[in-house]
């Protein structure tokens, strides 16, 4: 019940990026995103990656990954369309 627990919070974190994602986007939009600020969450996401994959706790792992893809994607819009 735990792990589904992990699973379901993860999936809805990472689903709260997507709408941001596709906005940017389809909009070309970004002047009020912060670069730093997507910079820091992307390191972060990524050292929860790591400390998910050395504990194997795969909800981390996999809920994280899908955060760093999202938020890759996001700072790709911000350094194309300023």
């Amino acid at each position: 019940m735990v792990t589904e627990l992990g699973y379901a919070a993860g999936a809805i974190t990472v689903a709260s990026f997507l709408p941001q994602v596709v906005r940017a986007w389809r909009t070309r939009q970004t002047r009020d995103l912060s670069l730093a600020s997507l910079a820091l969450l992307i390191t972060a996401g990524s050292l929860w990656v790591v400390y998910g994959s050395l504990s194997r706790d795969w909800p981390v792992v996999i809920t994280n990954s899908g955060m760093v893809m999202l938020l890759v994607l996001l700072a790709g819009a911000k350094a194309r369309f300023g």
